[in-house]
């Protein structure tokens, strides 16, 4: 009987209930402590319970372990089997330590989403500057633990897994989330002053003072990411047709100081071309590998990578191979945005807003191929399209002088 009165000791009079789930792995009966309880109307709840904690893994003996200690192992396992990069690593094991000091000594079996919930939102509590948004530093987390919870599901430990889809959406109000500053594009107008500026500067300063100007020629021609230029070599300046692109395979880390071995997304070994690189920023390329190649004779250093944004400024860095950091392009482009008067008010100005402003100019160029940008830029044709098809500033003024004139036309159909 799943449910008996105990008639005689201590206990005599109130209601024993036990079940005894069969195995499916051993075929044996799994062994389930009983429980004890003073009514039968308790006990019929409790047996409803305890069978539904038994098909939710609860009596699982991996279910017994302490939470944040499987999730260090697992981490600490994928990691020593070579199938994370460093900054995975990285990444999940900050996870790790937000899981460590949030759950303590809970276990796996008394995880479920209110307590998740509860971690997220203390998380959100505790961290002024962290917001509620997608890839959010707390959309990170709950991805990390969706995905281990997913592999306990699929190996038996648990039944339902405690992070659902959408977690932020489920955790969070509408009014919580943090809204994404929108993202600048330069004008056409602004493009070419930035462009003039940095020409003018350029025949004007030594070598070693190009690094950072090049690199942004290059990202408001080709659109690169950042990480990217850094990794950018010589011998990838290459031809198709009649135009000279960039073919890329690699990027630069700054958190771990070395090449990341990939494109983002992209498994080693492939590569992608860019979008052709202008006449003009071509000619201040050649010029700049002469200056480059001249400096590093006089240093008696050899450029080992191959970069062309090797920093150039630094003679340590410079032998060690290491490229500009992206604070000295960022600090440049802001300068230079300044000096030229470019309106982007509270907006913030980076490398990425040249990424930003080069697709937007290709997702609003009359008979582009949507599929080759995206190709070109490094970015799926979904993503593609929902980030950068949209209002161009510089197509304005034609849109409404469109719409006055068609307006304009049908009145004067009516009246004819």
């Amino acid at each position: 009987m799943a449910i008996s009165r105990i008639r005689t000791g201590k206990k005599q009079g109130k209601y024993r209930v036990r079940i005894q789930p069969i195995s499916e792995e051993t075929g044996k009966v799994v062994s389930i402590p009983s429980q004890v309880v003073a009514t039968r109307l308790e006990a019929t709840k409790l047996e409803r319970k305890m069978w539904n904690d038994y098909y939710q893994g609860k009596y699982s003996p991996k279910s017994e372990v302490e939470f944040a200690k499987a999730l260090t192992q697992y981490c600490e396992q994928e990691n020593a089997a070579g199938r994370w990069n460093k900054v995975t690593y990285l990444t999940w094991n900050y996870t790790c330590r937000l899981v460590s000091s949030y759950f303590g000594k809970i276990k796996l079996r008394d995880v479920n989403e209110n307590r998740i919930r509860a971690f997220a939102r203390n998380y959100i509590s505790t961290h002024p500057n962290a917001g509620v948004s997608r890839h959010s530093t707390i959309d990170k987390q709950l991805q990390h633990l969706r995905s281990y919870f997913g592999l306990l599901q699929e190996e038996g430990t648990i039944v339902v897994n405690p992070v659902p889809k959408n977690a932020l959406k489920k955790f969070f109000r509408i009014d919580e989330f943090s809204v994404s500053s929108e993202k600048y594009v330069f004008s056409d107008e602004e493009v070419k002053r930035i462009k003039e500026n940095i020409m003018n500067s350029l025949l004007r300063l030594p070598a070693d003072f190009w690094g950072s100007r090049i690199a942004v020629l290059i990202a408001l021609d080709v659109g690169m990411r950042p990480q990217e230029i850094q990794a950018v070599k010589w011998s990838q300046l290459v031809d198709e047709g009649s135009y000279k692109v960039f073919d890329i395979d690699d990027s630069w880390s700054e958190k771990l100081n070395s090449l990341n071995g990939h494109l983002k997304g992209r498994a080693r070994g492939v590569s992608r071309k860019t979008i052709n690189v202008s006449p003009e920023v071509l000619s201040m390329l050649k010029i700049y590998q002469v200056k480059q190649h001249e400096l590093l004779h006089r240093r008696g250093i050899i450029n080992k990578n191959d970069f062309i944004l090797l920093n150039c400024r630094d003679k340590r860095l410079m032998k060690e191979g290491i490229p500009i950091g992206q604070k000295s392009m960022n600090d440049l482009l802001k300068k230079i945005c300044k000096d030229v008067g470019v309106a982007n008010g509270d907006k913030q100005i980076s490398m990425y807003t040249c990424r930003h402003t080069v697709a937007t100019k290709l997702g609003n160029t009359a008979g582009m191929s949507y599929p080759w940008a995206a190709s070109r830029m490094g970015h799926s044709l979904e993503m593609f399209m929902k980030t950068y098809v949209h209002a161009d500033k510089n197509k304005s003024q034609d849109m409404m002088d469109l719409m006055n004139n068609t307006s304009e036309n049908e009145l004067k159909l009516k009246s004819i």
